[in-house]
């Protein structure tokens, strides 16, 4: 393992951020347009590209405590955290859902498929992430509730990060039950349920510090990955574990070409599902054969990596260096 020192020599994450929006386009494309593929064994083998999700949430875990630190946070600092959060992760998700909205007048007006609407009160709950609140009201982008999961990650975290770090390790050890408890939440669009994926993170994030031993890091790893196989399922266990492990042992790696994706890929995984799903519901209806199937889904990767790559450009970019101005 390398002996990391700053927050911004971690190579491998935006590879690994890569691999899971990549994931999760995948597990969209190819299983959830109904009848687009029909054979058993792919759809059983890309559906685990749902569990790109929980490696984010794994990412997440780690990178907010270490940046926290590495930034010497102090819970006066709430406020300045949460806006850096904000302006960090706002402009995109706002932008995309503007793009969203115009996808689904166009796909009305052209195609005539009101399968997606929207009104004003919705688009105002979206803002605050609070449509789980409210049974009437879907989210107008499937991907959208998991950030509403890392913002309630972010209001936890600028709380009890301080109780993690702590001199007295009773405040530590409390808070890995709270974390264990929660998850028993079956409520999967709130944060409760997925604690444990993120103490995952955590964990890592106290190891890789040095705050905790070895015997209790590996300890914790082992009850969590038996934690998660119970709450969730093995395949959740196995992307959590396999990213803390990657993060843990190839934190040095850096591969080129996914890390550059990676660098977008928070703009990829907000936009894919109205770029290249869009394109595979208009098409898919016309294509029989597997060979048009596999270069219409390569098609919609491209599409959706090249849009994402414009929006992170426009927006995202910018609102990464709004956040970066704003120091504890």
């Amino acid at each position: 393992m390398s002996n990391i020192t700053t927050v911004k020599n971690i190579p491998i994450l935006n590879s690994l951020r890569f691999f899971a929006a990549f994931s999760v386009c995948m597990f969209h494309f190819v299983c959830k347009v109904t009848g687009f593929i029909k054979d058993e064994f792919t759809l059983s083998l890309f559906d685990n590209g749902k569990y790109g999700v929980q490696m984010f949430f794994v990412i997440s875990g780690f990178i907010i405590p270490w940046s926290m630190y590495y930034s010497r946070y102090k819970i006066k600092n709430i406020f300045k955290f949460l806006l850096k959060r904000i302006l960090r992760l706002e402009p995109p998700y706002i932008g995309s859902i503007f793009f969203a909205m115009f996808v689904i007048v166009m796909r009305q007006k052209i195609l005539n498929n009101f399968d997606v609407q929207f009104s004003f009160t919705q688009i105002l709950l979206h803002l605050g992430y609070l449509i789980p609140f409210f049974e009437n009201y879907d989210w107008l982008n499937s991907v959208y509730w998991t950030l509403a999961v890392e913002f309630q990650y972010y209001l936890l975290i600028s709380l009890l990060f301080p109780l993690f770090i702590h001199s007295n390790s009773i405040f530590r050890y409390l808070l890995y039950v709270l974390f264990f408890a929660l998850g028993i939440n079956s409520n999967v669009y709130f944060l409760p349920h997925w604690l444990p994926i993120f103490l995952m993170g955590i964990v890592l994030f106290l190891q890789m510090i040095h705050k905790i031993k070895i015997i209790e890091f590996y300890l914790l790893l082992l009850l969590l990955s038996i934690w998660s196989i119970y709450l969730y399922d093995i395949g959740c266990c196995i992307y959590s574990l396999g990213t803390v492990l990657l993060i843990l042992f190839f934190n040095q790696t850096s591969l080129q070409i996914p890390a550059f994706l990676g660098e977008f890929s928070f703009s990829v995984y907000l936009i894919h599902n109205f770029t290249g799903g869009t394109l595979i519901n208009v098409f898919s209806h016309d294509i029989v054969f597997l060979w048009q199937k596999i270069l219409l889904i390569i098609f919609a990767v491209i599409v959706s990596f090249l849009s994402a790559w414009v929006m992170y450009l426009i927006i995202e970019k910018p609102s990464k260096k709004w956040s970066s101005k704003i120091k504890y």
